[in-house]
């Protein structure tokens, strides 16, 4: 039975009779039918298009953090000169001009330059306790760290690296490690670093670390 003669049959059964006309109640639900695939297609593409647009707006972009536009800093130069105002820093500089940059490395501000005896440097350091160079020869084949003296008053060790090395660690006589602060290719192929500790701290050994954890080289301090 086709669809007109439903409509026929449902229209003589009835009461009272009513005057149905078939081919345009058809084309009336046809009609219908389209207009509410149109709006749901309307509602779904506008739907899409809203996340869209929402997702593009929280996409953490360079410059936006959780979706908050923030500002992005600039990277830092590998070269900034620190501008320390321990006393005698400026006069140490002019009479020993840096090999290389100037490296704050705390509790210090330390730098390497020509010494007048040939293959020698001279490490330069500037603190609170004033500032001071000493000169010395290179670097073994074997060696990757040396210290270069210990200062009093603000207890710290400090010395001269090679690029091999990311890392300097002071442990005391009870096992507990004070990880230093490091420079990296500071000038002539060296690096510098200090270490502080407490005071009345008995440090033992300092570790010297190379880049995937390793230990390189172990020191006693003098």
């Amino acid at each position: 039975m086709d669809v007109k003669q439903v409509f026929d049959s449902l229209a003589r059964e009835e009461q009272p009779p009513t005057a149905v006309d078939v081919n345009h109640a058809i084309g009336a639900g046809r009609a219908m039918r389209r207009r509410h695939r149109a709006a749901v297609a309307g509602i779904t593409a506008t739907v899409t298009v809203a996340a869209v647009v929402a997702a593009w707006a929280v996409r953490p972009w360079p410059g936006q953090r959780d979706g908050v536009a923030v500002a992005v800093p600039a990277a830092p130069s590998a070269t900034a000169t620190p501008r320390p105002t321990y006393k005698g820093f400026a006069e140490l500089k002019k009479k020993y001009p840096p090999k290389g940059k100037i490296a704050s490395v705390p509790p210090l501000v330390m730098w390497l330059s020509d010494a007048p005896r040939k293959n020698e440097l001279f490490l330069c350091e500037s603190g609170p306790n004033g500032s001071s160079c000493s000169g010395f020869p290179p670097l073994a084949a074997n060696e990757f760290a040396r210290t270069q003296g210990k200062l009093r008053g603000i207890d710290v060790w400090f010395g001269v690296a090679k690029d091999d090395v990311h890392g300097v660690t002071a442990v005391t006589k009870d096992g507990g490690k004070l990880p230093g602060n490091l420079t990296r290719s500071v000038g002539a192929g060296l690096g510098l670093w200090a270490v502080e500790y407490p005071s009345g701290a008995d440090v033992r050994k300092l570790v010297v670390i190379g880049a995937r954890g390793e230990i390189l080289q172990r020191i006693r301090p003098q």
